[in-house]
């Protein structure tokens, strides 16, 4: 069983790959992540359990209601990560990829003081 971290980037990338291409399926998410077919079989049937996903025509993967939802918080956490690397001079790949296990590592809570904090510090 996957841990909620772990879920949260499978949706992200069905998300983000959604916007590039008409059909998300498996083997994207799989090249997307970088990790086996195997392993996103078994994410994609748990996703379906949980009914964060359902598959259409060809196979593809589409978030359901609850599914958007979630990619769309862990999107806005990884969204924030992904700019203050960036802004501080991080490549784009580190960037990208340190983003997500940043984006995946912070509870809701900790991530509203995180945020908090730094307005206050720019105002």
């Amino acid at each position: 069983m996957l841990n909620d971290r772990t879920m949260d980037r499978y949706l992200h990338a069905i998300l983000l790959l959604g916007t590039r291409f008409l059909v998300v399926r498996a083997v994207d998410v799989a090249s997307w992540l970088e990790y086996s077919k195997a392993s996103v079989s078994v994410a994609v049937r748990q996703m379906l359990d949980e009914k964060l996903v359902r598959i259409g025509n060809h196979g593809a993967l589409l978030l359901t209601e609850d599914g958007q939802r979630r990619a769309d918080a862990f999107h806005e956490r990884y969204d924030f990560f992904h700019r203050m690397l960036t802004e501080a001079g991080v490549d784009e790949n580190t960037a990208r990829k340190e983003a997500g296990a940043l984006a995946g590592s912070l509870s809701a809570a900790s991530m509203e003081a995180v945020k908090k904090r730094l307005s206050a510090r720019r105002a």
